[in-house]
């Protein structure tokens, strides 16, 4: 690879799957164009259903029992070793690290190593998408890794009633009972989903009227499940269970497997996000990763992810480039 691409990561807070791509009654015009361009993961999972846990899995590719995020970064829990943090890697590598609203597993002080953090009001996406728009219109320095987190759809984040949504037409996850009280806060969170959804689509627009789309791979996932009963902080899917969308630069010629429009049912962890992207970017991936390259597995290369570590297959795909469902 002669440039080296930039990426873009895009993250939110207790959003689960309940987007409009992957089937749910919500407005997400924005996430849902995103999906149309990129491979989008129906069977991509957390490593943990709890905030600080789960983003330190994927920033570290490795386990919070291996990284040392036991718990949230609010409440005291550390890195075990910040330079494990990808952007540390990426920096290495000649990258420029900027970060722009919540991260939640290291202080805004200690950066983790980002070259820049920048502050905005809040972390709410009204906040956050115009700070990202500002930094890619800025002409960044190239090849650059930035992280947008947006603090919508947390649960202290919903509106205090629902917006333009019809709690008539709300349908809760089949996990809760069908009430009117428990339509009525499917639609507030719908509600925080569109004000996510307007956020995502600032940053996406830029990207395209400045080109840098041209040579941008973006990312965009959430942390864990959604803010109900038996979703967030539990095991089960609804717990687990997070979108995951990956969409390759829209210049690219490369075999890269990232199919605009394709999904891929094959089961994948967000630990495997780390090593995916030094994959990508032709960066030897640090000693301790713990999760694999979906590169091989969306190329064609091989149908199964191993791990070599059981010698048994963990992950199964079904997914085959050529033959992709269209979203």
């Amino acid at each position: 690879m002669n440039r080296r691409p930039n990426v873009i990561y895009l993250h939110s807070h207790d959003t689960g799957r309940h987007i409009s791509a992957y089937g749910w009654a919500v407005q997400t015009p924005n996430l849902h164009r995103l999906a149309t361009e990129s491979v989008v993961f129906r069977n991509a999972f957390c490593a943990a259903p709890t905030c600080s846990p789960s983003r330190a899995a994927l920033l570290t590719g490795q386990s919070a029992h291996s990284s040392g995020m036991l718990g949230l970064h609010h409440r005291g829990f550390r890195l075990t070793n910040p330079k494990q943090h990808l952007c540390a890697t990426l920096r290495d590598a000649g990258y420029d690290t900027t970060l722009i609203g919540i991260n939640h597993i290291v202080g805004r002080v200690e950066g983790a190593g980002y070259n820049r953090v920048i502050d905005t009001a809040s972390s709410r996406s009204e906040h956050v998408g115009p700070a990202a728009e500002a930094f890619l219109r800025a002409a960044p320095k190239e090849p650059f890794f930035l992280d947008i987190g947006f603090v919508q759809t947390h649960r202290s984040e919903f509106p205090s009633r629902h917006l333009e949504e019809n709690p008539h037409y709300a349908r809760p996850p089949a996990t809760l009972p069908d009430t009117p009280a428990t339509r009525e806060d499917i639609s507030v969170f719908a509600s925080a989903a569109r004000l996510l959804d307007e956020g995502v689509g600032t940053a996406l627009r830029t990207l395209a009227e400045t080109c840098l789309d041209q040579n941008t791979l973006v990312i965009c996932t959430t942390d864990h499940g959604i803010s109900f009963p038996r979703h967030k902080c539990t095991l089960f899917d609804g717990g687990l269970g997070v979108m995951l969308m990956m969409r390759g630069p829209a210049s690219s010629t490369l075999p890269t497997g990232f199919a605009p429009g394709s999904v891929s049912d094959a089961l994948v962890s967000q630990i495997d996000l780390f090593p995916t992207i030094c994959d990508y970017l032709e960066i030897a991936p640090p000693s301790w990763l713990q999760g694999h390259s979906l590169l091989p597995m969306l190329r064609g290369e091989v149908d199964e992810v191993r791990d070599e570590l059981f010698g048994e297959i963990t992950y199964h795909a079904a997914y085959q480039p050529e033959r992709a469902v269209r979203a």
